[in-house]
């Protein structure tokens, strides 16, 4: 098994992940470099019968673009917890209403643990907790993708 972050550290480096190595700026940083990963990942084939198959996603397309055609993070596209909760009968005591980074995913976990919530708030959490798990693994199958693709474009014959 290879690291996918020490091959970032030592052999990647592109202007836009703002001297960061983290896979929250690497993924916007390639979806936006591979045309390729764009063109394979714009259609909703992520959760979909005959495409990607997930646990946690139904026919989501992976690269979305803003009003000004630059490719969304992933991240931010994550569906926002507890829309379904009217706000004055949310009692779970959680600052966020998105789990796009580490150190949400760890709070969410840990309240799961540890805090009374209703099952819906739990049930909610839960589903939250789990799409950003998955998009982090997916994520490190389109980093190789894209190591892949970057190593037979680059390679002289």
């Amino acid at each position: 098994m290879v690291d996918l972050y020490d091959l970032v550290i030592n052999y990647f480096y592109h202007p836009f992940m703002k001297n960061s190595n983290s896979l929250k700026c690497v993924l916007p940083t390639i979806l936006h470099d591979s045309i390729n990963l764009r063109n394979k990942y714009k259609s909703p084939i992520y959760g979909s019968k005959n495409g990607i198959k997930s646990l946690n996603f139904q026919n989501w397309a992976l690269i979305q673009y803003d009003q000004n055609g630059k490719v969304q993070d992933p991240y931010q596209l994550l569906p926002k917890l507890f829309d379904d909760i009217p706000a004055e009968k949310l009692d779970l005591l959680f600052d966020e209403d998105e789990i796009s980074e580490g150190g949400a995913a760890m709070t969410a976990y840990a309240k799961l643990q540890f805090t009374e919530m209703s099952d819906l708030e739990r049930q909610q959490l839960r589903m939250g907790l789990l799409k950003y798990c998955e998009l982090d693994t997916f994520a490190m199958v389109l980093l190789y993708e894209y190591f892949l693709e970057q190593i037979f474009t680059h390679q002289r014959w």
